[in-house]
Protein backbone atom coordinates (compact mmCIF):
# COMPACT_ATOMS: atom_id res chain seq x y z
CA UNK A 1 0.00 0.00 0.00
CA UNK A 2 1.38 3.53 -1.00
CA UNK A 3 2.05 5.31 2.32
CA UNK A 4 -0.10 8.55 2.72
CA UNK A 5 2.11 11.69 3.01
CA UNK A 6 0.44 13.42 5.60
CA UNK A 7 1.57 16.50 4.59
CA UNK A 8 -0.33 17.05 1.29
CA UNK A 9 -3.33 14.55 2.25
CA UNK A 10 -6.41 16.18 3.26
CA UNK A 11 -6.89 17.42 6.52
CA UNK A 12 -9.41 15.25 8.53
CA UNK A 13 -12.29 15.71 9.95
CA UNK A 14 -15.20 13.88 12.01
CA UNK A 15 -18.37 16.07 12.43
CA UNK A 16 -20.62 15.80 15.03
CA UNK A 17 -24.14 16.63 15.44
CA UNK A 18 -24.08 16.27 11.89
CA UNK A 19 -27.55 16.94 10.97
CA UNK A 20 -28.41 16.96 7.28
CA UNK A 21 -24.46 17.46 6.35
CA UNK A 22 -23.90 21.30 6.16
CA UNK A 23 -20.69 21.38 7.67
CA UNK A 24 -19.52 19.15 5.62
CA UNK A 25 -20.75 20.77 2.60
CA UNK A 26 -18.60 23.53 3.21
CA UNK A 27 -15.56 21.92 4.34
CA UNK A 28 -15.77 20.42 1.42
CA UNK A 29 -15.66 23.37 -1.02
CA UNK A 30 -12.19 23.98 1.70
CA UNK A 31 -10.65 21.04 0.87
CA UNK A 32 -11.04 18.94 3.84
CA UNK A 33 -11.91 15.38 4.21
CA UNK A 34 -14.84 13.84 6.62
CA UNK A 35 -13.60 10.59 7.67
CA UNK A 36 -16.10 10.67 10.70
CA UNK A 37 -19.86 11.78 11.24
CA UNK A 38 -22.51 11.03 13.86
CA UNK A 39 -26.25 12.18 14.60
CA UNK A 40 -28.65 10.99 16.96
CA UNK A 41 -31.91 11.64 14.73
CA UNK A 42 -32.71 9.31 11.85
CA UNK A 43 -34.93 11.87 9.86
CA UNK A 44 -31.87 14.02 9.25
CA UNK A 45 -29.46 11.02 8.54
CA UNK A 46 -32.29 10.50 5.60
CA UNK A 47 -31.26 13.60 4.22
CA UNK A 48 -27.76 13.06 4.96
CA UNK A 49 -27.49 9.53 3.19
CA UNK A 50 -29.51 11.57 -0.20
CA UNK A 51 -26.49 13.55 -0.67
CA UNK A 52 -23.07 12.27 1.29
CA UNK A 53 -21.38 8.48 1.09
CA UNK A 54 -22.57 6.79 4.67
CA UNK A 55 -20.33 4.26 5.39
CA UNK A 56 -18.39 6.86 8.00
CA UNK A 57 -21.92 7.89 9.30
CA UNK A 58 -22.73 6.45 13.10
CA UNK A 59 -26.24 6.89 14.54
CA UNK A 60 -26.28 7.25 17.87
CA UNK A 61 -26.10 9.06 21.09
CA UNK A 62 -23.12 10.73 21.60
CA UNK A 63 -23.04 10.22 25.17
CA UNK A 64 -22.34 6.18 23.79
CA UNK A 65 -19.96 6.36 21.57
CA UNK A 66 -16.51 5.22 22.59
CA UNK A 67 -13.69 7.22 21.01
CA UNK A 68 -11.93 4.16 19.96
CA UNK A 69 -15.29 4.14 16.86
CA UNK A 70 -13.83 7.84 15.38
CA UNK A 71 -10.40 7.85 13.41
CA UNK A 72 -7.58 10.19 14.52
CA UNK A 73 -8.41 13.58 12.83
CA UNK A 74 -7.41 16.74 12.13
CA UNK A 75 -10.56 18.75 13.16
CA UNK A 76 -13.45 17.71 15.06
CA UNK A 77 -16.58 19.97 14.26
CA UNK A 78 -19.67 20.07 16.57
CA UNK A 79 -23.00 22.25 16.30
CA UNK A 80 -24.46 21.13 19.56
CA UNK A 81 -28.30 21.23 19.91
CA UNK A 82 -29.21 25.04 20.85
CA UNK A 83 -32.69 24.39 22.54
CA UNK A 84 -31.37 25.73 26.07
CA UNK A 85 -29.24 27.89 24.95
CA UNK A 86 -31.64 30.45 22.38
CA UNK A 87 -33.79 33.09 23.77
CA UNK A 88 -36.67 31.61 22.00
CA UNK A 89 -36.32 28.90 24.44
CA UNK A 90 -35.77 28.18 28.46
CA UNK A 91 -32.17 29.01 28.69
CA UNK A 92 -31.78 25.81 30.81
CA UNK A 93 -27.96 25.99 29.61
CA UNK A 94 -25.42 23.13 29.31
CA UNK A 95 -27.36 21.28 32.10
CA UNK A 96 -30.12 21.29 30.28
CA UNK A 97 -31.68 18.12 28.52
CA UNK A 98 -30.73 19.11 24.81
CA UNK A 99 -27.87 21.53 24.67
CA UNK A 100 -25.79 19.01 27.80
CA UNK A 101 -24.73 17.13 24.69
CA UNK A 102 -21.62 19.09 24.54
CA UNK A 103 -20.23 17.48 27.86
CA UNK A 104 -20.49 14.17 25.27
CA UNK A 105 -18.28 15.58 23.07
CA UNK A 106 -15.87 16.78 25.61
CA UNK A 107 -15.81 13.26 26.97
CA UNK A 108 -14.64 11.86 23.56
CA UNK A 109 -11.86 14.78 23.62
CA UNK A 110 -10.80 13.31 27.30
CA UNK A 111 -10.40 10.17 25.66
CA UNK A 112 -8.54 10.95 22.51
CA UNK A 113 -6.33 12.81 24.96
CA UNK A 114 -5.84 9.49 27.21
CA UNK A 115 -4.84 7.56 24.19
CA UNK A 116 -2.47 10.75 22.54
CA UNK A 117 -4.78 11.17 19.36
CA UNK A 118 -6.30 15.04 20.27
CA UNK A 119 -7.33 16.36 17.17
CA UNK A 120 -5.20 19.45 16.60
CA UNK A 121 -8.78 21.71 16.17
CA UNK A 122 -11.99 21.88 17.57
CA UNK A 123 -14.56 23.81 15.87
CA UNK A 124 -18.08 24.44 18.05
CA UNK A 125 -21.07 26.52 16.49
CA UNK A 126 -24.06 27.54 18.05
CA UNK A 127 -26.37 30.33 18.96
CA UNK A 128 -25.29 33.99 20.18
CA UNK A 129 -27.25 33.03 23.53
CA UNK A 130 -24.41 30.74 24.05
CA UNK A 131 -22.19 33.89 25.41
CA UNK A 132 -25.09 34.80 27.69
CA UNK A 133 -26.42 31.59 29.04
CA UNK A 134 -26.62 31.95 33.14
CA UNK A 135 -25.30 35.08 32.66
CA UNK A 136 -21.67 33.94 30.60
CA UNK A 137 -20.98 30.84 33.28
CA UNK A 138 -21.65 28.37 30.65
CA UNK A 139 -19.63 29.66 27.81
CA UNK A 140 -17.00 30.30 30.21
CA UNK A 141 -17.25 26.46 31.61
CA UNK A 142 -17.01 25.16 28.08
CA UNK A 143 -13.63 27.15 27.14
CA UNK A 144 -12.05 26.26 30.30
CA UNK A 145 -13.02 22.60 29.59
CA UNK A 146 -11.63 23.17 26.19
CA UNK A 147 -8.49 24.36 28.09
CA UNK A 148 -8.00 21.94 30.57
CA UNK A 149 -7.01 19.44 27.69
CA UNK A 150 -4.42 21.61 26.43
CA UNK A 151 -6.36 24.03 23.67
CA UNK A 152 -6.47 27.60 23.40
CA UNK A 153 -9.78 29.62 22.30
CA UNK A 154 -11.13 31.99 20.09
CA UNK A 155 -14.82 33.04 19.56
CA UNK A 156 -16.74 34.78 16.59
CA UNK A 157 -19.87 35.54 15.44
CA UNK A 158 -20.60 35.54 12.29
CA UNK A 159 -24.32 36.44 10.81
CA UNK A 160 -25.33 34.41 7.34
CA UNK A 161 -26.77 38.05 6.41
CA UNK A 162 -23.20 38.89 4.85
CA UNK A 163 -23.27 35.66 2.26
CA UNK A 164 -27.49 34.88 2.24
CA UNK A 165 -30.61 36.66 2.37
CA UNK A 166 -31.35 35.76 5.97
CA UNK A 167 -30.81 36.98 9.23
CA UNK A 168 -28.98 34.28 11.29
CA UNK A 169 -25.82 35.30 13.78
CA UNK A 170 -24.39 32.10 14.77
CA UNK A 171 -21.56 31.59 17.43
CA UNK A 172 -18.08 29.83 16.91
CA UNK A 173 -15.47 28.84 19.01
CA UNK A 174 -12.01 27.36 17.61
CA UNK A 175 -9.90 26.01 20.10
CA UNK A 176 -6.16 25.19 18.99
CA UNK A 177 -3.96 22.25 20.43
CA UNK A 178 -0.67 23.20 21.24
CA UNK A 179 0.38 26.67 20.92
CA UNK A 180 0.92 29.19 23.10
CA UNK A 181 -2.28 31.60 24.74
CA UNK A 182 -1.55 35.63 24.42
CA UNK A 183 -3.40 37.56 26.73
CA UNK A 184 -6.19 39.81 24.37
CA UNK A 185 -4.88 42.99 24.91
CA UNK A 186 -5.80 45.40 21.77
CA UNK A 187 -8.34 43.24 20.56
CA UNK A 188 -10.83 45.92 19.38
CA UNK A 189 -14.49 45.48 17.50
CA UNK A 190 -14.20 44.12 13.92
CA UNK A 191 -17.01 42.59 11.35
CA UNK A 192 -16.39 38.93 13.88
CA UNK A 193 -15.94 40.08 17.19
CA UNK A 194 -18.57 42.53 18.56
CA UNK A 195 -18.33 44.81 21.57
CA UNK A 196 -20.33 41.77 23.91
CA UNK A 197 -18.02 39.16 22.60
CA UNK A 198 -15.09 41.34 23.23
CA UNK A 199 -16.06 42.37 27.14
CA UNK A 200 -16.58 38.53 27.62
CA UNK A 201 -13.12 38.05 26.17
CA UNK A 202 -11.08 40.86 28.00
CA UNK A 203 -13.25 40.17 31.41
CA UNK A 204 -11.65 36.53 31.65
CA UNK A 205 -8.11 36.29 31.45
CA UNK A 206 -8.51 33.43 33.80
CA UNK A 207 -9.32 31.95 29.86
CA UNK A 208 -6.33 30.70 27.41
CA UNK A 209 -6.77 32.79 24.36
CA UNK A 210 -5.55 33.21 21.28
CA UNK A 211 -7.34 35.94 18.78
CA UNK A 212 -6.77 35.25 15.37
CA UNK A 213 -6.69 38.69 13.14
CA UNK A 214 -9.59 37.52 10.31
CA UNK A 215 -10.24 39.67 6.77
CA UNK A 216 -13.75 41.63 6.41
CA UNK A 217 -16.65 39.88 5.99
CA UNK A 218 -17.69 40.55 2.51
CA UNK A 219 -20.63 43.80 2.71
CA UNK A 220 -23.53 42.22 1.61
CA UNK A 221 -24.80 39.29 0.63
CA UNK A 222 -28.05 39.09 -2.61
CA UNK A 223 -31.38 39.52 -1.65
CA UNK A 224 -34.61 37.78 -1.08
CA UNK A 225 -35.68 37.59 -4.89
CA UNK A 226 -32.42 36.07 -5.90
CA UNK A 227 -33.47 32.58 -3.90
CA UNK A 228 -37.52 32.57 -4.30
CA UNK A 229 -39.01 29.64 -6.78
CA UNK A 230 -40.77 30.91 -9.60
CA UNK A 231 -43.87 28.87 -8.99
CA UNK A 232 -47.08 29.83 -11.17
CA UNK A 233 -49.84 31.15 -10.19
CA UNK A 234 -52.14 27.71 -10.10
CA UNK A 235 -49.10 25.73 -8.18
CA UNK A 236 -50.92 24.13 -4.50
CA UNK A 237 -48.04 25.44 -2.94
CA UNK A 238 -49.88 29.01 -2.86
CA UNK A 239 -52.65 29.94 -0.48
CA UNK A 240 -56.36 29.38 -1.17
CA UNK A 241 -58.00 32.57 -0.96
CA UNK A 242 -59.84 31.99 1.97
CA UNK A 243 -56.30 31.23 3.95
CA UNK A 244 -54.59 34.47 2.15
CA UNK A 245 -57.63 36.42 3.09
CA UNK A 246 -56.57 35.18 6.62
CA UNK A 247 -53.65 36.02 6.69
CA UNK A 248 -54.06 39.42 5.72
CA UNK A 249 -56.74 39.99 8.38
CA UNK A 250 -53.86 38.88 10.88
CA UNK A 251 -51.58 42.08 9.55
CA UNK A 252 -51.86 44.91 11.84
CA UNK A 253 -52.93 48.52 10.66
CA UNK A 254 -49.46 49.44 9.61
CA UNK A 255 -48.15 45.87 7.63
CA UNK A 256 -51.34 46.44 5.87
CA UNK A 257 -50.59 49.41 4.63
CA UNK A 258 -47.10 48.12 3.91
CA UNK A 259 -48.95 44.85 1.56
CA UNK A 260 -51.32 47.58 -0.14
CA UNK A 261 -48.25 49.20 -1.29
CA UNK A 262 -46.75 45.97 -2.49
CA UNK A 263 -50.06 44.96 -4.31
CA UNK A 264 -50.34 48.51 -6.05
CA UNK A 265 -46.56 47.93 -7.79
CA UNK A 266 -45.96 47.52 -11.02
CA UNK A 267 -43.70 44.97 -10.33
CA UNK A 268 -43.93 42.10 -8.13
CA UNK A 269 -42.44 42.58 -5.06
CA UNK A 270 -41.60 40.28 -1.97
CA UNK A 271 -41.73 39.95 1.72
CA UNK A 272 -41.39 37.22 4.64
CA UNK A 273 -43.61 36.99 7.64
CA UNK A 274 -43.78 35.03 10.51
CA UNK A 275 -47.26 34.64 12.98
CA UNK A 276 -46.23 36.04 16.24
CA UNK A 277 -49.08 36.45 19.25
CA UNK A 278 -49.18 40.27 20.16
CA UNK A 279 -51.38 41.38 23.22
CA UNK A 280 -52.98 37.76 22.98
CA UNK A 281 -53.84 37.79 19.61
CA UNK A 282 -51.88 35.99 17.00
CA UNK A 283 -50.39 38.22 14.17
CA UNK A 284 -48.70 38.45 11.13
CA UNK A 285 -45.43 40.72 10.71
CA UNK A 286 -43.50 41.81 7.25
CA UNK A 287 -39.90 41.74 6.39
CA UNK A 288 -39.76 43.76 3.60
CA UNK A 289 -35.93 44.63 3.71
CA UNK A 290 -35.39 41.86 1.16
CA UNK A 291 -33.76 39.38 4.09
CA UNK A 292 -35.31 36.49 5.37
CA UNK A 293 -35.85 36.03 9.51
CA UNK A 294 -33.65 33.38 10.40
CA UNK A 295 -34.92 29.62 9.65
CA UNK A 296 -36.36 27.89 12.89
CA UNK A 297 -37.85 24.46 13.35
CA UNK A 298 -41.21 24.58 12.77
CA UNK A 299 -42.31 23.22 16.02
CA UNK A 300 -45.92 23.84 16.43
CA UNK A 301 -46.30 25.37 13.21
CA UNK A 302 -44.93 29.17 14.37
CA UNK A 303 -41.60 28.62 13.15
CA UNK A 304 -42.51 28.39 9.23
CA UNK A 305 -41.84 31.37 7.21
CA UNK A 306 -44.12 32.77 4.98
CA UNK A 307 -43.23 34.25 1.48
CA UNK A 308 -45.61 37.23 0.29
CA UNK A 309 -45.54 38.26 -3.23
CA UNK A 310 -47.58 41.03 -4.49
CA UNK A 311 -47.53 43.51 -7.53
CA UNK A 312 -49.68 44.77 -10.34
CA UNK A 313 -52.61 44.49 -8.65
CA UNK A 314 -52.51 40.86 -7.11
CA UNK A 315 -51.12 38.75 -4.18
CA UNK A 316 -50.21 35.37 -3.40
CA UNK A 317 -49.52 33.93 -0.12
CA UNK A 318 -47.62 30.90 0.90
CA UNK A 319 -44.90 28.72 3.22
CA UNK A 320 -41.33 28.93 1.92
CA UNK A 321 -40.28 25.42 -0.02
CA UNK A 322 -37.76 23.50 1.30
CA UNK A 323 -35.62 24.58 -2.15
CA UNK A 324 -35.62 28.29 -0.86
CA UNK A 325 -35.18 27.10 2.87
CA UNK A 326 -32.08 25.46 0.96
CA UNK A 327 -31.05 28.52 -1.12
CA UNK A 328 -31.26 30.70 2.59
CA UNK A 329 -28.50 28.33 3.70
CA UNK A 330 -26.33 28.54 0.94
CA UNK A 331 -26.94 25.23 -0.23
CA UNK A 332 -26.30 24.86 -4.11
CA UNK A 333 -29.22 23.19 -6.17
CA UNK A 334 -28.09 20.14 -6.73
CA UNK A 335 -28.46 18.98 -3.11
CA UNK A 336 -31.50 16.41 -3.13
CA UNK A 337 -34.40 16.96 -1.11
CA UNK A 338 -36.23 13.75 -1.27
CA UNK A 339 -38.53 14.09 2.45
CA UNK A 340 -41.78 15.69 2.80
CA UNK A 341 -41.81 19.32 3.11
CA UNK A 342 -42.10 19.46 7.57
CA UNK A 343 -38.87 16.93 7.93
CA UNK A 344 -36.81 19.20 5.64
CA UNK A 345 -38.01 22.11 7.29
CA UNK A 346 -36.53 20.52 10.64
CA UNK A 347 -33.07 19.63 8.68
CA UNK A 348 -32.71 23.60 7.51
CA UNK A 349 -33.81 25.31 10.35
CA UNK A 350 -31.21 23.69 12.55
CA UNK A 351 -28.36 23.13 10.13
CA UNK A 352 -25.52 26.21 9.49
CA UNK A 353 -25.32 28.09 6.87
CA UNK A 354 -22.97 26.71 3.93
CA UNK A 355 -20.95 29.99 2.71
CA UNK A 356 -20.19 31.34 6.52
CA UNK A 357 -18.38 27.62 7.35
CA UNK A 358 -16.57 28.12 3.97
CA UNK A 359 -15.41 31.33 4.72
CA UNK A 360 -14.29 30.09 8.43
CA UNK A 361 -12.95 27.11 6.92
CA UNK A 362 -10.80 29.26 3.99
CA UNK A 363 -10.15 31.71 6.54
CA UNK A 364 -9.39 30.24 9.99
CA UNK A 365 -9.58 26.41 9.81
CA UNK A 366 -7.30 25.60 6.93
CA UNK A 367 -4.66 28.60 8.41
CA UNK A 368 -4.66 26.68 11.84
CA UNK A 369 -4.62 22.76 10.34
CA UNK A 370 -1.53 24.38 8.27
CA UNK A 371 0.15 25.77 11.19
CA UNK A 372 0.12 23.19 13.11
CA UNK A 373 0.31 19.64 11.24
CA UNK A 374 3.66 18.44 11.46
CA UNK A 375 4.44 20.99 14.37
CA UNK A 376 2.19 20.08 17.20
CA UNK A 377 3.91 19.40 20.27
CA UNK A 378 3.37 17.13 22.83
CA UNK A 379 0.93 18.96 25.32
CA UNK A 380 0.46 17.64 29.32
CA UNK A 381 -3.04 17.52 29.65
CA UNK A 382 -3.40 18.99 32.29
CA UNK A 383 -6.41 17.94 35.11
CA UNK A 384 -9.77 18.63 34.15
CA UNK A 385 -11.80 20.38 36.77
CA UNK A 386 -14.73 21.44 34.78
CA UNK A 387 -17.46 18.73 35.81
CA UNK A 388 -20.35 17.35 33.54
CA UNK A 389 -23.54 19.71 33.94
Amino acid sequence: MARVNRMTSPYRVAEFFAGIGLVRLALDQCGFETVFANDIDEQKLEMYRANFPIDEFLLGDIHQISADAIPDCDLFTASFPCNDLSIAGAMAGLSGEQSSAFWGLVRLLKEKAVAGSLPKVVLLENVPGFLMANEGRDFEAALLALNALGYVCDAIIVDAVRFVPQSRARLFVIAQLGIEAEIPFGVGPSDVRSPQLLKFIHGTPHIAWKIRKLPPLPPAGPRLPSIVESLPPDDPAWWSEERAAYFMNQLSERHAKIAAEMISGADYTYATAFRRVRHGRSMAELRTDGIAGCLRTPRGGSGRQILFEAGRGERRVRLLTARECARLQGVPDDYRIEVRLNQALFGFGDAVCVPVVAWIGENYLKPACETLRGSIRTVRTRRITVAKR
